[in-house]
């Protein structure tokens, strides 16, 4: 209870707050993250929460708005020189910026492209094992995380507990930790979860459970949902949207995936290579292979590990995977040789091969 009174006394005591996820976020830590975006709202904060692209299913979430156009701002570090003149003009779709110095040198490091543009009086990290996590925003403004509290919300083991206040408790999910934090802040005169923040809350604890199906489901999550719904939380709404509305295009690669399923018995390995005409073939995009993953462990009862590896556009053009599994250790050795993000049981990574193939061998000599 005393992480719970210090976390409360960071809140009360900040007027502008910014939340932030990770930049790779799950249904978790987006539906808890808004979830505390409209409480801190609700008792009067200046609140932000940087969320970048959102996935179709959870679009029904109220609070997920369209950003709106911002400045792009570029800042550059003056102290120490003399800057008279500065003009700028177009040319062929560039913007070319002239700055005429007459005291100093102007270096590299002196510019940079903040993605905060006011600095809060309190950070909260939503699911953020490491600052890395949040890929740019600390090397893009050090001055604010120097300078500001964290708050730091997490469930994941390998926490680094960066905050001055840490909420981490690998035994349940975001959502849960943060709904213990709001009934915590509540008072018999006041209550801040409605209908609206429930909802958002048992939609992050029905994401991290699998719909209650994950066989380390704990008591207490029930608890948590029975609670949640008691209070509002529309179950059979999150339902509808995240489970019964599979689209064309998911049933398409689940079914392509299928057909390319072939098992490693030595490794105990399934796995499945993508083409670009794979995806497009299905109408569908990398973005829908998390349905796919989600229906293979559900529905198939002895999976021990399971890959799938496909061409991301970018130039030049790496690999990237998912690989889940049910033996410890597995991910974090994939995380330790390649590049990638801890998901659950599972991880996402990169691996910098000129092919798919190449990958595949490269990551079958690591497990």
């Amino acid at each position: 209870m005393e992480d719970f009174s210090q976390a409360k006394n960071l809140i009360e005591r900040s007027r502008s707050i910014l939340i932030l996820p990770p930049r790779e976020i799950d249904g978790d830590t987006l539906a808890s993250s808004l979830a505390l975006f409209s409480t801190l709202k609700k008792i009067g904060k200046n609140v932000n929460v940087l969320i970048g692209e959102v996935p179709e299913k959870f679009r029904f979430l109220e609070g997920l708005q369209t950003k709106p156009a911002e400045d792009f701002i570029i800042s550059i570090n003056t102290a120490g020189k003399e800057i008279s003149k500065m003009r700028y003009e177009r040319s062929n779709g560039d913007i070319k910026i002239y700055l005429t110095i007459n005291k100093g040198e102007l270096k590299t490091k002196d510019v940079s492209f903040p993605v905060i543009n006011q600095a809060p009086n309190l950070i909260i990290t939503i699911g953020v094992r490491s600052l890395s996590d949040v890929n740019g925003v600390v090397e893009q403004n050090p001055r604010v995380f120097d300078e500001t509290p964290i708050l730091n919300i997490d469930n994941h083991p390998a926490n680094e507990n960066f905050g001055e206040v840490n909420l981490v408790d690998p035994t349940s999910s975001s959502s849960e930790i943060l709904t213990n934090l709001i009934r915590f802040m509540e008072s018999e005169d006041e209550a801040f979860l409605d209908e609206n923040i429930a909802t958002h809350l048992l939609t992050g604890v029905i994401c991290a459970s699998q719909n209650f199906r994950n066989p380390t489901t704990r008591p207490k999550t029930f608890e948590t949902s029975a609670f949640l719904i008691e209070r509002g939380g529309d179950h059979q709404r999150i339902i509808q949207h995240l489970y019964k509305q599979k689209s064309v295009a998911q049933i398409n690669l689940l079914g392509r995936i299928l057909e390319k399923l072939n098992l490693n018995e030595p490794k105990e390995l399934y796995s499945a290579s993508l083409a670009e005409k794979d995806f497009k073939e299905c109408q569908a995009s990398s973005k829908d292979l998390g349905f796919v993953v989600d229906e293979l462990k559900t529905n198939f009862r002895y999976l021990p590990n399971l890959l799938i590896l496909w061409e991301s556009h970018a130039s030049p053009v790496v690999i990237k995977g998912i690989f889940y599994s049910t033996k410890k250790g597995l991910v974090e050795k994939i995380l330790q040789n390649y590049e990638g993000v801890s998901r659950g049981d599972g991880a996402l990574f990169v691996i910098r091969e000129k092919d798919v193939d190449s990958a595949k061998e490269s990551l079958l000599r690591i497990i």
